[in-house]
């Protein structure tokens, strides 16, 4: 056989597989979109499923915060307000103190009387319903006992200590403003 024969047989065979080849990148190639496609349904049945989860939990309450400590005290004490109202108890003072360790973390104290009845559903109702508050201390001693005669239950007082939240000031540094 003469050379120019060989190439002449060798064309079609290296046709043939070229064209094989044309062919398998043309399917690889839907394939791999049809891969990527399905991994992306995933993902976002994944992430479908978190928010639905994350809807289906109940809100978390706000902490009670202030933008000054005048605004922080106001609120404690605004809270406190609606929560005697609805049980039987007073409020003797509310007082904010600074903590130089935790500087947006002030304690809030109360001095409070009542029975223990209220004393108990106020201290309930401030770590469990918004905005909450988170207790530090609270003291409860019996400052009058009991009177059956009189029908008078045993009055309570509680010394109370919590936390609050300052925020930062609009335009401080902790916003992102100048300083």
């Amino acid at each position: 056989m003469s050379p120019t024969l060989a190439h002449l047989t060798a064309r079609p065979v290296l046709a043939a597989l070229a064209g094989g080849g044309l062919l398998l990148a043309l399917a690889v190639g839907p394939v791999l979109d049809a891969w990527e496609t399905a991994d992306r349904i995933a993902a976002s049945r994944d992430a479908l499923v978190r928010a639905r989860e994350a809807a289906a939990r109940p809100p978390v309450p706000v902490p009670l915060v202030g933008n000054g400590a005048d605004a922080l005290l106001g609120a404690f004490r605004g809270r406190l307000d609606a929560l005697v109202a609805e049980r039987a108890a007073v409020i003797d003072r509310a007082e904010l103190e600074a903590d130089p360790a935790r500087p947006a973390l002030p304690r809030l104290r109360a001095s409070l009387r009542g029975t223990a009845d209220a004393l108990q559903g106020l201290l309930d109702a401030l770590e469990t319903q918004a905005p909450l508050v988170a207790v530090e201390e609270a003291e409860i001693r019996v400052e009058r006992p009991a009177d059956p005669d009189l029908e008078r239950p045993t009055g309570l007082r509680l010394a109370l200590t919590v936390r609050g939240v300052l925020l930062p000031e609009p335009g401080s540094a902790a916003l992102g403003g100048t300083p």
